[in-house]
């Protein structure tokens, strides 16, 4: 060949091995395509995940309310358990307390003289004869007053109709004095009258209950007046007949009358009316007993 003949490179060939090997990476699999969600395109939350939401909050709720009601029951409880046991203590030192106020009780009631024991004020032409009666306890009180049987020792006693059976506990009557006529006019039949009461005479040393005294007061004061009243009817009534004997013309017919056996029947109806109107209207003030008044 010809020098003035230009070189041609040869083309590379595709069996050629080139001077330096290159690595390279296996291309990235394909991608499967996704598909587009449906709706609006603004509303990507899937339906579940909507509802799962307000779910998960409502049992947090739930469980919460739970949580704060056992709590809450189990503070009720203790509170309730600390005022049982508070409450227990409170009544066993009520207890202490209502035993030490009976015990200060029982020293305060005692009876060492004070208030005295009643007497009866003296009654105008009245003499006063008491029967004793004892005990420290107000049924041995009643007791005594029902034993004492005085209408065997200072009677006999009037029969009340109404209560043929009653058991007196004071008794009053009248007697006269030996008197002498010598004219109807001058003369004047004295009668005294006698009333009998009980009398109770308790020991000052501390057995006696204060209570008891004041209740045996009141009873005293109750039978006094009562017997008060038969002195005052009888007292009345015995004037009015010295009045009729002395309106007689002779000594005789002054002694037949006072020896009239019937002489005293309207005394005695009157004593009787007496008692009607007590019963009819009984008040301690008035000198009659009401049942169970004051505990006799």
């Amino acid at each position: 060949m010809s020098d003035d003949q230009p070189e041609q490179n040869p083309e590379p060939s595709t069996d050629s091995q080139p001077s330096e090997s290159v690595a390279t990476e296996p291309p990235p699999p394909p991608v499967a395509p996704q598909p587009r969600p449906s709706g609006p395109p603004g509303n990507r939350i899937s339906r579940a995940a909507k509802i799962a939401g307000p779910l998960t909050a409502g049992l947090m709720c739930l469980v919460l309310v739970a949580f704060l009601v056992y709590q809450q029951q189990q503070t009720i409880q203790s509170l309730a358990n600390q005022v049982a046991s508070q409450q227990s203590a409170l009544n066993s030192n009520q207890d202490e307390i209502n035993a030490l106020k009976a015990e200060i009780k029982d020293l305060k009631e005692r009876w060492y003289g004070s208030p005295a024991v009643w007497q009866p004020p003296p009654i105008s032409n009245t003499d006063f004869v008491f029967f004793d009666v004892t005990g420290t306890t107000q049924q041995e009180l009643i007791d005594s007053l029902d034993q004492s049987n005085i209408c065997a020792t200072y009677g006999p006693c009037a029969v009340d109709p109404a209560v043929p059976s009653g058991v007196a506990w004071g008794l009053e009557g009248s007697h006269s004095e030996s008197t002498y006529c010598y004219a109807p006019g001058t003369t004047t039949v004295v009668w005294t009258q006698r009333v009998v009461l009980p009398r109770w005479s308790p020991p000052a040393d501390g057995t006696v209950k204060i209570p008891l005294v004041e209740r045996w007061n009141a009873l005293a004061k109750v039978i006094y007046t009562h017997e008060a009243g038969h002195v005052t009817i009888d007292q009345q009534d015995l004037a009015d007949l010295n009045r009729q004997a002395q309106g007689l013309g002779s000594c005789d017919a002054w002694l037949n009358f006072w020896n009239d056996p019937h002489r005293l029947d309207k005394m005695n109806a009157d004593q009787l009316a007496y008692h009607a109107r007590l019963r009819a209207d009984c008040r301690p003030e008035i000198g009659c007993i009401p049942p169970g008044w004051m505990g006799w």
